[in-house]
C-alpha cells in the first residue's frame, strides 16, 4: 500500500523498549516501513497503526453499494423488493466501523478488487435479508458490518491459491478453510463491538446439515447473523460465478437442508419477477457426468454392502454424504437409480434443460467436496475398517475421482 498510496501513522508507533519510533500523522514510506517492521511493537501490530489517506469510509461504502445497485439489474431488484430502497443505498454511511476494519477493506479494494466487490455484493444482499425478516436496527447494523468482515481472514491467503486457474492442494486448502477463524480473531477483540459480529464472521460457511467449515456445527448451534451471511456468500458467488438467478434459485431449491427456510424463501421472493433465461444442454457431456454419477450410486451400494457390518466412523459419515447426494437428484423430482429420464426431458425442454445443469453443477461440487472430506479423514480411518471393506473403499474413491475429474 505505501507504494501507490499516502500511508500515515494513525496513532504514535512506539516499539516494544518504550522508543518512540514514528508520531502519529507521519506519512510512511516504503524506507520507514521497512525501518519499523524490525522493531517488537508495543501492545500493537504494525496494520492497526495505520490509516489511507483516501482510504475506505462509510460514506464511501454507501457510494460503491449505490453504484452496484445501479450496475445489477438482480442487485436493483433486491433493493426494489427490500421494503427501503433508500437504507439499502445509503444505510452504510451510518454505520460505525472500527478504523482497523476500514484499513483493511481499503487493502482490499486496493489489492484485492474481487474479494472487495464480492465483500459488497455479500452486504447487498445481507441487507436485503435483514430489512425482510424485520430484524431491529442495531441487528441490522450488526449484519451489514459482519458482512463488510465475513471474508477479512482472505487477505491473509495467498492470492496464488484462490486464483481461478489453480487447482487447490490439500495442504493450500487449510488456508481457505482458516479464514473465517482469521477473519474472527481480526474482529473480536474490537472496542465495543457487538459479540454478534465476530460470531457471524466464523460461522459464515458453516451450514445447518453439519457440512460447513471451521467447525462443522449444524442446527440452531448457527446464529441468525450467520445463517444469513451464508446464503448471501453463496448466492454472490454462485450469481459472480453464472449471471443467472434461476440456477441459483435452483441451487438453493437443491440445497434445502444447509440454509435457512426463511432466508431462502426471501430471495426465491426476489427471483419471482425475473424473467426466464434459457441454456443450451450440452447432451453427451450431461450424459457422460450422469454416467459416472449413476456409476458411483452403484459403488456405493456394493461398498455399503461390505462395510456395514458393524456402524465405524467411515460408514456413518459416507451414508450421510451420499444420502445427502441421493437427495439433491429427488428434490429435482426424479429417481436416482434412474437418471436416462431426465437427460430425455432436458433435450425437450429448456427450462428443464437448465434446471439439470444447476444439479449436474451442484453434483459435481458435492463430490469434490466430498472428496477433500475423505482426505482429511483417512488417517483416523486406518483402524475401522476390515481389509475387504478397506478395498471395497479404495477401489469406490476411484470412481469418486472419475466423477470429480470428469
Amino acid at each position: 500500500m505505501t507504494e501507490g498510496h499516502e500511508v500515515i501513522a494513525a496513532a504514535d508507533i512506539v516499539s516494544k523498549s518504550g522508543i518512540k519510533l514514528v508520531s502519529s500523522g507521519t506519512r510512511i514510506d516504503e524506507h520507514l516501513r521497512e525501518k519499523i517492521a524490525g522493531h517488537r511493537l508495543s501492545g500493537t501490530t504494525l496494520e492497526k497503526s495505520l490509516s489511507v489517506v483516501g482510504g475506505v469510509s462509510p460514506e464511501s461504502l454507501a457510494n460503491d453499494i449505490s453504484r452496484l445497485i445501479d450496475d445489477d439489474p438482480w442487485f436493483t431488484l433486491l433493493a426494489a423488493k427490500s421494503g427501503d430502497p433508500a437504507a439499502m443505498r445509503h444505510g452504510a454511511s451510518r454505520l460505525s466501523v472500527h478504523p482497523q476494519i476500514l484499513f483493511r477493506l481499503t487493502v482490499a479494494r486496493e489489492q484485492r478488487p474481487e474479494l472487495y466487490r464480492h465483500t459488497l455484493c455479500v452486504t447487498v444482499i445481507g441487507h436485503y435479508l435483514a430489512l425482510r425478516l424485520s430484524l431491529k436496527p442495531s441487528s441490522i447494523d450488526s449484519v451489514l458490518v459482519a458482512a463488510l468482515c465475513h471474508d477479512l481472514g482472505e487477505l491473509y491467503t495467498d492470492p496464488a491459491i484462490l486464483e481461478p486457474g489453480n487447482r487447490v492442494t490439500d495442504e493450500q486448502r487449510r488456508f481457505i478453510y482458516v479464514h473465517p477463524i482469521t477473519g474472527w480473531l481480526i474482529v473480536r477483540e474490537l472496542p465495543e463491538i457487538d459479540p454478534e459480529i465476530p460470531r457471524a464472521v466464523i460461522e459464515h460457511q458453516e451450514r445447518l446439515d453439519g457440512s460447513g467449515y471451521p467447525f462443522g456445527i449444524r442446527g440452531d448451534a448457527i446464529g441468525q447473523a450467520g445463517r444469513i451471511l451464508a446464503a448471501a456468500d453463496v448466492s454472490a458467488s454462485i450469481m459472480v460465478k453464472f449471471q443467472d438467478h434461476r440456477r441459483l434459485s435452483t441451487l438453493l431449491r437443491l440445497n434445502g437442508n444447509k440454509y435457512d427456510r426463511k432466508v431462502v424463501a426471501l430471495l426465491h421472493f426476489a427471483f419471482s419477477l425475473q424473467a426466464p433465461s434459457t441454456v443450451e444442454l450440452e447432451s453427451d457431456v450431461m450424459k457422460q457426468r450422469f454416467s459416472r454419477f449413476a456409476q458411483l450410486l452403484d459403488g456405493w451400494s456394493h461398498l455399503r454392502a461390505d462395510a456395514t457390518t458393524s456402524q465405524t466412523a467411515p460408514v456413518i459419515f459416507l451414508t450421510e454424504r451420499m444420502y445427502n447426494l441421493r437427495t439433491v437428484i429427488l428434490a429435482f423430482g426424479f429417481d436416482p437409480d434412474s437418471l436416462d429420464m431426465p437427460l430425455q426431458l432436458a433435450e425437450e425442454d429448456a427450462t428443464i434443460a437448465m434446471e439439470l445443469a444447476a444439479v449436474v453443477d451442484e453434483l459435481q461440487f458435492q463430490l469434490a467436496d466430498l472428496g477433500r472430506e475423505i482426505a482429511r479423514r483417512t488417517a483416523d480411518w486406518e483402524d475401522a475398517l476390515d481389509p475387504l471393506a478397506a478395498v471395497a473403499l479404495t477401489t469406490w474413491e476411484q470412481q469418486l475421482d472419475e466423477c470429480i475429474g470428469g
